[in-house]
């Protein structure tokens, strides 16, 4: 059977899933499709390392393309070896693409009942210009997925035996902006939890502090079934830095919406994705961002050193030496671990409520890793004893 591999985000992710429908649908068993990612340079080594590996365990495989890098740099891609085509991301979610590489021998599609967390995809697309992102020349201005489109996502995905939900797109805290009248992020988490009752865990993706409002923090105070856990989109905690950067919010902003989300519902864990050694990013501006680990209480921290993307804002800007990014980026990783580890070690002697993704792995409703020392059954939910904290990992029993 045809492999699909992924790279990249949780929009991605998602996406590949659908392609993996498809790979099963149309019996497609002589390609392998690669759904790309071209957020950094350091993706596309990793992707262009992939294929060379590929291609030098099997000369005669056959890649298929899509996403992001392969939309960028399509002639670079068709030219290495082993590539045989490429299928844009305006078409990638489109089943027609791949009929001609399936089989006459079709195979009955099959669910991916083994994943315990389904993903359900609400937008594309991005119209802000942030300086140092490709994104949007890749996928596009911002599109809003249909309401009842999003709907039917969310029960077909139930169908298959998730049993928590995750809202993605590019940019899902722009949904609702392109449409007639407008909505926002706030209206279609009400809209599908009040039109599919039987969904009882539903997360979000990634969220840009800019759009988090105070109806959205009223939304995520009331609603059980929204999951504790919130991830932004940050980038810096300097202003400076952001307004270089073409970000719409400052640390100022993140502090006092973190706060207010925490008063109201103190359970919440706030991760954040940071770009270390921005273009003319000083000392003191890094400083700056450490800082805001703590004042903005950042814990899941998904930490990057800046990476140079031709033909972007930031590529032209004065640059920090790359062993200075890589160096602030190990210093952030550094304080977040720590500063996890103080939330975790707090819960020691408590019960948490988790969800089993393995017979032995899961995650608390905040997202917090643990490992049980009793067998679990994968897509069930538990209250499990905290026993003690390894590797900033939740040790537990039932």
């Amino acid at each position: 059977m045809g492999q699909v591999i992924n790279f990249g985000c949780r929009l991605n992710a998602c996406e590949s899933e659908a392609i993996s429908q498809f790979v099963d649908e149309l019996g497609i068993v002589d390609y392998t499709i690669i759904n790309t990612c071209a957020v950094t340079a350091e993706a596309e080594r990793q992707l262009r390392q992939e294929i060379r590996k590929l291609y030098k365990q099997n000369p005669d495989i056959k890649l298929i393309l899509t996403g992001c890098a392969a939309e960028l740099n399509p002639d670079l891609y068709l030219g290495m070896d082993g590539v045989v085509g490429i299928i844009s991301n305006k078409v990638k979610l489109s089943k027609e693409e791949y009929l001609k590489y399936g089989s006459r021998e079709k195979s009955v599609a099959q669910s991916n009942n083994q994943k315990v967390r389904g993903f359900v995809q609400i937008q594309n697309g991005c119209d802000h210009r942030c300086t140092y992102c490709v994104v949007r020349l890749t996928r596009g201005p911002s599109v809003s997925f249909d309401k009842d489109e999003i709907i039917f996502q969310a029960r077909e995905a139930l169908k298959q035996g998730h049993k928590e939900l995750v809202l993605t797109g590019v940019n899902i805290s722009s949904y609702g902006q392109d449409l007639s009248p407008q909505t926002n992020i706030s209206f279609i988490i009400r809209y599908l939890l009040k039109n599919v009752p039987e969904l009882m865990r539903l997360r979000l993706s990634s969220l840009d502090p800019a759009d988090i409002n105070d109806e959205f923090i009223e939304l995520i105070a009331g609603e059980e079934r929204l999951m504790p856990h919130i991830h932004e989109s940050i980038q810096s905690g300097d202003n400076m830095i952001l307004k270089r950067m073409g970000r719409r919010h400052n640390r100022e902003q993140v502090i006092e919406t973190n706060l207010k989300i925490l008063e109201k519902r103190s359970e919440v864990i706030f991760g954040a994705d940071i770009i270390a050694g921005f273009p003319t990013e000083t000392d003191d501006m890094f400083e700056n961002t450490r800082k805001l680990l703590t004042e903005g209480n950042l814990s899941l921290l998904h930490v990057f050193p800046y990476s140079k993307r031709p033909g972007t804002p930031a590529a032209l800007m004065p640059q920090v030496l790359k062993k200075t990014a890589t160096a602030r980026a190990k210093i952030l990783r550094e304080e977040a671990s720590e500063i996890l580890n103080h939330r975790l070690q707090a819960i020691v002697g408590q019960k948490v409520h988790i969800l089993a993704e393995t017979s032995e792995i899961a995650k608390t409703d905040s997202f917090l890793p643990v490992k049980s020392s009793s067998e679990l059954e994968a897509g069930k939910e538990y209250w499990i004893n905290c026993v003690k904290i390894e590797n900033n990992t939740i040790m537990g029993e039932l």
